[in-house]
């Protein structure tokens, strides 16, 4: 066993406690990354938003809807859409875009400054561009199948959600 006199403890403690006063807390450095990562994923999202065709976005909320309604039986004349689309572009453009903006806060907290780079250099590609500007079509292709698939679920799911919450 190593066996320090008094002294050079005492040195060595007043030389941590120098050193601890001398360097910033280490709460600097986890705020100093996460506003690295928040500075490259608000690039990001400003790079996404200027391509963003929020009308699209907003269109593949209600066609599967309307394709749900018509599949019924029911018939939506060109004005009903219309008038549909007004609604839904009135009351979900803008919250969708303020929607996308707050993604960089999220962004910073859950990737790491690699991923959001990376990410934002793929974007930067003609590949990642177009992937980006397609993935509303994605969703939309795909919301008839998760609305189906809740739907098919509910009737079992709804009465032990009730006994769970009861």
């Amino acid at each position: 066993m190593l066996y320090f006199s008094r002294a050079p403890r005492t040195a060595l403690a007043g030389l941590v406690c120098a050193l601890a006063l001398c360097l910033p807390p280490l709460a600097a450095y986890a705020d100093a990354g996460r506003d690295a990562r928040l500075t490259v994923a608000q690039a990001y999202i400003a790079a996404t938003l200027e391509d963003l065709d929020v009308a699209e976005l907003v269109r593949t909320m209600y066609r599967p809807l309307l394709a749900q309604v018509r599949a019924g039986g029911v018939e939506v004349s060109e004005a009903q859409e219309a008038a549909i689309e007004e609604l839904y572009l009135e009351n979900m453009a803008e919250p969708m875009v303020e929607i996308m903006r707050a993604q960089d806060e999220i962004m910073a907290d859950l990737f790491t400054l690699t991923e959001i780079e990376e990410l934002y250099a793929f974007y930067m590609t003609p590949a990642g561009r177009s992937v980006m500007l397609k993935l509303p079509q994605l969703a939309e292709a795909q919301m008839p199948m998760t609305m189906e698939l809740v739907e098919s679920r509910m009737e079992v799911i709804l009465p032990k959600l009730m006994e769970i919450l009861d």
